[in-house]
């Protein structure tokens, strides 16, 4: 029990203190492909020593043998058994209370994941009957004045792109725009993005969650823009990028070419890095990965040693 406890504590570590550093480790975004993974890597470990730990507890809690001493918080818990009919009443009062504190927040978040989808799915559809079809199957183009281009997850997947954006860039700006939209796609960055703000609004007060969302949108984006440029050369996709930024923004749902931490961006493809300074970053990200990877390992061993 004394792991289950520890393990509730690094939940809680990884939570609230987490954000900051994760922030600040990968706020450059000089491996935006590994810092992602960073971020998602903490996700799902948080969430993970938290369900494990609470089953852990359920566990112990619903025990007819004895399994030792049970410290900290939870000898408050299990002392409620000696209390009579009181505290067995008190004891299925915080169990259902937990229950249906899970219950909601899933329903929550089942919902908003299934909102946000729906929403996606019915604007690439009405996208793809209001636009004009073009050489590319996944590439539409809107009849609209504002340049814009941005992609939308649905059936199938769609890139948009505005009759403006096509008068405003050149074919060279064009081509890179549309491949930092066509790498979205690839590397599944909408659904990514459906889920961290599912997240975000299921547990608002939690702020691992809404940092991530923020903070893994703007590292999608450089991931996106570091694909394009390897195929199409920094200074199209640059200037296209120029061309578009400070117009109307993208639906809600949607992956905007130019409409999440442009600035950042632009100084980031302005001036690329070197190759030491990157394989620093690299080495500083993974090993951060590797600690918080190895820690609730590391905890469990100690605390059955």
């Amino acid at each position: 029990m004394n792991a289950a406890f520890c393990l509730l504590l690094y939940g809680a570590v990884l939570t609230w203190l987490g954000p900051p550093v994760l922030s600040w480790l990968t706020r450059s975004g000089r491996s935006p492909r590994l810092s992602v993974t960073l971020w998602v890597a903490v996700i799902i470990l948080a969430l993970g020593v938290w369900l494990g730990a609470g089953f852990s507890v359920l566990r112990e809690l619903a025990s007819v043998h004895p399994a030792g001493p049970v410290r900290y918080c939870l000898d408050m818990l299990l002392a409620l058994n000696h209390a009579g009919w009181a505290g067995h009443v008190a004891l299925m009062v915080i169990g259902a209370v937990s229950l249906a504190m899970s219950a909601i927040v899933m329903r929550r978040l089942v919902r908003t994941l299934r909102q946000f989808w729906m929403r996606s799915c019915e604007h690439a559809h009405a996208a793809r009957i209001a636009g004009l079809a073009t050489g590319q199957p996944e590439v539409v183009v809107l009849l609209a004045n504002e340049p814009a281009a941005y992609c939308v997850v649905g059936r199938p997947h769609t890139v948009v792109v505005t009759s403006g954006a096509v008068a405003t860039l050149d074919d060279d700006e064009l081509v890179a725009v549309l491949a930092h939209e066509h790498a979205h796609l690839s590397g599944r960055h909408p659904q990514l993005m459906m889920l961290l703000r599912a997240l975000a609004a299921a547990m608002p007060r939690l702020p691992l969650f809404s940092a991530a969302a923020q903070t893994v949108g703007a590292l999608v984006e450089m991931c996106a823009d570091d694909s394009a440029a390897r195929r199409h050369g920094r200074d199209p996709l640059l200037s296209g990028l120029a061309r578009l930024a400070g117009h109307s923004r993208v639906a809600d749902g949607a992956l905007g070419a130019a409409n999440t931490a442009v600035v950042a961006r632009a100084a980031r493809l302005s001036t690329p890095l070197g190759r030491l300074s990157q394989l620093g970053h690299h080495v500083v990200l993974a090993g951060t990965l590797a600690l918080i990877l190895a820690t609730p390992a590391a905890i469990t061993l100690l605390c059955h040693s």
